[in-house]
């Protein structure tokens, strides 16, 4: 008898929206029902801002993250719809992890809503504007990069946040430090150093105030076990109820170990990966980590159908 695939859900984080990306789903009672809920919880219409908000309001933190959840958890909904398949785990790139505990049915999605709006407003709050941003190195290693980053701080912070991809690292910190970095990196052999549209140094040190924060917001919701394997970003553990407050918290001023979770994921024998959300940008990812892993991105509904062939 032949083996069932052993399959992973996860859920991507900012910067994978974009406008209209719910148009493919408009007749899709599923998804605009759980959409219109999660615009209940926030007072705020999530559909509109997706299909005619302008790029502008559309790239705001605090519209982009809830926004994120709530596409995450729509898609999610669509998914099980289709196929009742085992998730063997779960995991989410930055706002991405509260996708994965709404599929986990640890967090239900108002309070998901709610808290993905408060940590977006605590990050945009947590810096002056101007004073600290993030950049994406290309090209180098991630020790070379860590070394980059304790070079160019000087008096300042400047930090590896997101650890994508092998060759691809993302850094936070102050605006001088990382204009040091991408001289120094460009100088180390990195193919290309370039700034992203973010409002503050996500995932750093100067997050501090943003986790404060958060975790006060957090002591108002209630979690529940998980019902599914999902792996937290900061630690790499597998959740549990009690672990999911203080790893939320924790992520703030952590990096995003994205190639470890994936490495972690296909080393214990998941062979496919679900992409739940907007874009395709966690399955190109998934793909460099892992080439021999079958990626499935469900952003439409022609996407979807296919891996709930394939799956069966």
């Amino acid at each position: 008898m032949t083996r069932a695939p052993l399959i992973a859900a996860v859920f991507p984080g900012q910067g994978s929206q974009s406008a209209g990306m719910l148009a493919p789903w408009q007749g899709d009672r599923l998804v605009v029902d759980t959409m219109t809920e999660a615009s209940d919880a926030l007072g705020l219409d999530l559909w509109q801002l997706s299909e005619a908000g302008d790029a502008a309001a559309l790239a705001l933190t605090i519209n982009t993250q809830p926004l994120m959840v709530a596409v995450s958890a729509a898609l999610w909904r669509a998914w099980r719809q289709r196929c009742t398949r085992r998730i063997a785990f779960a995991a989410g790139h930055s706002v991405g992890e509260l996708g994965a505990l709404v599929a986990a049915q640890s967090l239900s999605l108002s309070d998901a809503m709610r808290i993905a709006r408060r940590r977006a407003l605590a990050m945009s709050a947590a810096v002056a504007e101007g004073t600290g941003t993030m950049a994406a190195v290309l090209g180098l290693d991630d020790a070379t990069v860590q070394q980059l980053c304790t070079r160019c701080a000087e008096d300042g912070v400047l930090e590896p946040v997101n650890y994508n991809a092998p060759g691809q690292v993302v850094v936070a910190g102050h605006v001088s430090a990382i204009e040091r970095l991408k001289s120094a990196a460009r100088d180390a052999g990195a193919k290309m150093v370039f700034m992203l549209p973010v409002s503050g140094p996500f995932h750093s040190s100067l997050m501090q105030p943003a986790a404060s924060a958060l975790a006060m917001a957090l002591d108002m919701i209630d979690v529940r076990p998980p019902a599914l394997p999902v792996l937290h970003n900061s630690s790499m553990a597998v959740a549990t109820a009690a672990s999911i407050k203080p790893e939320l918290v924790a992520q703030l001023t952590s990096p995003v170990r994205w190639t470890e979770t994936v490495n972690r994921m296909t080393a214990a024998g998941a062979s496919h990966v679900l992409e739940v959300g907007p874009g395709e940008v966690l399955t190109g990812l998934c793909r460099r980590i892992a080439p021999r892993i079958t990626a499935w991105p469900l952003a439409t509904p022609q996407g979807m159908d296919a891996a709930a062939r394939a799956l069966g």
